[in-house]
C-alpha cells in the first residue's frame, strides 16, 4: 500500500514538473516569438528613421537653395546637390579629432585627403620658397558650407593677398562641427610631420559655445556622448552598455529627441567654453615663439549679431534657437567676458567680429549658423588686412 502511495506521488510530481517544463518552454516560446518582433520591429524602425532624417537633411539643403544670399537658384541648386553627397554626415572618423571632411570631386566642391581645395595663384612670385605659408583651422563656416571652392574664405584671403602682390600658400584644413580643441589638434599632427606655416588663423569659437549647450559641459565635441568610453577595469560593463534613447522603438513611443538647451547653465558652460577656448590660444601662443610661426585668432560673428535681418533670416534665427535654446545666448555671453578679459588686460590676441555684418542690410546667412560668399568677401578683406598689417615693413 505504501509502495503504491509513493508511486502515485512520483508520479504526480512528475506530472507537475512537465505541466510546468511545458509552461516555462511556452513562455520561453511566446518570449522567443515576441522578441523576434521587436527585434524586426527595431530593424524596419532604424530604417525608416534613417530614411527620413536622410530627407530631412536633403530638404534642408533644398531650403538653403532658397536662401535669399543667392541671386542664381539654378547654381544653388546644383551646389547644394553636391553638398549632399560631399559632406554627408556623420562625418567619417578620424584618429586624436575624432572626423574628417570626406573626399570628394565635384564641380563645386573637392575635398582630397580631408582638405579642401583652395584657390592658389600660380603667377604671382613664382619662386614658391618665398611665398607666405598660412594655415586655416576652424568649422564649417571656414570650410565654406553653402559656398564653392574659390569663394570660401581661405580662397578669397588668397586671391586678395595675390591682388595686393604677396604670394602666400593657403591650406584650408577646416571640418564641420569642429570645436578650436579639435582644430588644435589637427594642428599638431602637422607639426608632428614637420609641417609648419608662417601663419596659422584660428577661426571659430562658436562651436565651443554651442558645443557646450549641445552636450551640457564645455570642452568636448559634438557628439561626443554616443561614443563609448572602454577603459581596462570598465571592458566589460561598457561592452554590454545599452542606451534606451538609441533604441528606434524608443524614439516611436517618445517622438524624436528634443534638445533642452541651456539657458538654465548660461553663466556656468560660458564660463568652461571661455577657459577651455582661451587655454588653447595660451597653448598655440606657446609653441608660436619656439617654433618662429605667426598666429591669428578671431571670434566669428553669428546671425542674431546682425542687426538689420532680412524676413528669411529672421525666420532661421526663430527657428534655431527653437531648436537649441540659449545656442545664442551662449556664444554672446563667452564672446563678452573674453573681450572684457582682454580689454582689462591690455592684450589684442583674439579679433571680434561680432559686429562684422551688423549694419548690413542685404542678405548674408544662408541659416542659423551660415553665411553666403558675400558674408565671406567681408570677412576675407578684414583678415587680409591683418595679415598685411603683420608682415608690413617696420617704420
Amino acid at each position: 500500500m505504501e509502495a503504491n502511495d509513493a508511486l502515485l506521488r512520483t508520479t504526480r510530481a512528475r506530472k507537475r514538473v512537465i505541466r510546468v517544463a511545458a509552461l516555462l518552454n511556452g513562455i520561453w516560446v511566446v518570449l522567443g516569438v515576441a522578441l523576434l518582433l521587436l527585434m524586426s520591429l527595431e530593424v524596419l524602425l532604424t530604417s525608416y528613421y534613417e530614411r527620413a532624417d536622410k530627407e530631412e537633411i536633403v530638404s534642408a539643403a533644398k531650403a538653403a537653395a532658397n536662401a535669399d544670399v543667392y541671386a542664381n537658384a539654378d547654381l544653388a541648386e546644383g551646389y547644394f546637390k553636391e553638398f549632399k553627397d560631399a559632406a554627408h554626415w556623420p562625418l567619417p572618423w578620424a584618429s586624436y579629432t575624432q572626423s574628417r571632411a570626406p573626399d570628394y570631386t565635384g564641380k563645386f566642391i573637392n575635398v582630397n585627403e580631408g582638405i579642401r581645395r583652395t584657390w592658389n595663384s600660380g603667377t604671382i612670385n613664382d619662386d614658391r620658397s618665398a611665398r607666405l605659408r598660412i594655415f586655416f583651422f576652424g568649422g564649417s563656416t571656414l570650410w565654406g558650407y553653402g559656398s564653392r571652392d574659390d569663394f570660401t574664405i581661405p580662397s578669397l584671403v588668397a586671391k586678395k593677398l595675390a591682388e595686393k602682390g604677396t604670394g602666400a600658400k593657403v591650406t584650408n584644413y577646416a571640418v564641420g562641427a569642429d570645436v578650436t580643441t579639435q582644430s588644435l589638434i589637427r594642428f599638431v599632427l602637422e607639426l608632428r610631420k614637420r609641417n609648419a606655416p608662417d601663419l596659422v588663423v584660428f577661426y571659430g569659437g562658436r562651436m565651443d559655445a554651442f558645443s557646450a549647450c549641445y552636450e551640457g559641459k564645455p570642452g568636448v565635441p559634438i557628439g561626443s556622448s554616443n561614443l563609448e568610453r572602454i577603459s581596462s577595469d570598465k571592458e566589460a560593463k561598457a561592452r554590454v552598455t545599452i542606451k534606451l534613447e538609441n533604441f528606434a522603438l524608443t524614439r516611436l513611443l517618445t517622438g524624436k529627441r528634443k534638445f533642452v538647451g541651456c539657458l538654465e547653465k548660461l553663466d556656468a558652460l560660458s564660463d568652461g567654453a571661455l577657459e577651455v577656448y582661451l587655454g588653447n590660444v595660451r597653448f598655440v601662443k606657446a609653441i608660436s615663439e619656439s617654433l618662429s610661426f605667426k598666429t591669428l585668432f578671431y571670434l566669428e560673428p553669428q546671425l542674431s549679431d546682425k542687426t538689420h535681418r532680412t524676413k528669411y533670416e529672421e525666420d532661421h534665427l526663430l527657428k534655431s534657437e527653437k531648436r537649441l535654446p540659449g545656442r545664442n545666448d551662449i556664444y554672446s555671453l563667452m564672446r563678452s567676458k573674453l573681450v572684457k578679459e582682454y580689454e582689462s588686460s591690455g592684450q589684442n590676441v583674439i579679433h571680434d567680429l561680432h559686429d562684422m555684418f551688423s549694419d548690413v542690410a542685404s542678405p548674408i546667412y544662408i541659416d542659423g549658423s551660415h553665411y553666403g560668399e558675400d558674408g565671406n568677401e567681408l570677412i576675407s578683406r578684414k583678415i587680409t588686412a591683418d595679415i598685411l598689417a603683420l608682415y608690413a615693413p617696420a617704420k
